[in-house]
């Protein structure tokens, strides 16, 4: 694996939480394949864009917006498909407080796209 290969991977991933962060929920699904399997800390598991859309509106329909502070990206030793990627998400409220917390999430990829999407954080502080 060529670094080349690490850093465009990682440039991917940190373009499709600018696009998140964003709002651009059209943006963020450009980044994944048709049949993307999404797994939200432990919310049962989504299949496709469409339900991986549905389940983003549903979370930013209750926030005034979400910001992904990425600490580190990580690959699985030389395979450039698997990556890791350490954060604290910052979570802005409908009554504008924030909640801040660690997550670490698993990304598969196939060719350019993300097919194995794992989140792996407790969200409910954030709508408590």
């Amino acid at each position: 694996m060529s670094m080349i290969d690490i850093q465009s991977r990682a440039g991917m991933i940190r373009t499709m939480f600018a696009a998140s962060d964003s709002g651009n929920i059209d943006g963020l699904l450009s980044f994944l394949t048709d049949d993307v399997l999404l797994f939200f800390g432990n919310e049962d598991a989504v299949r496709g864009k469409a339900a991986v859309k549905a389940q983003a509106r549903q979370v930013t329909s209750r926030l005034k917006g979400v910001r992904h502070e990425i600490h580190e990206i990580w690959h699985v030793g030389n395979n450039a498909d698997v990556v890791i990627a350490q954060m604290t998400v910052h979570y802005t409220r409908l009554d504008a407080s924030t909640v801040s917390l660690p997550c670490c999430n698993i990304f598969r990829l196939s060719g350019d796209l993300i097919a194995d999407y794992r989140i792996y954080m407790d969200v409910s502080p954030v709508f408590v």
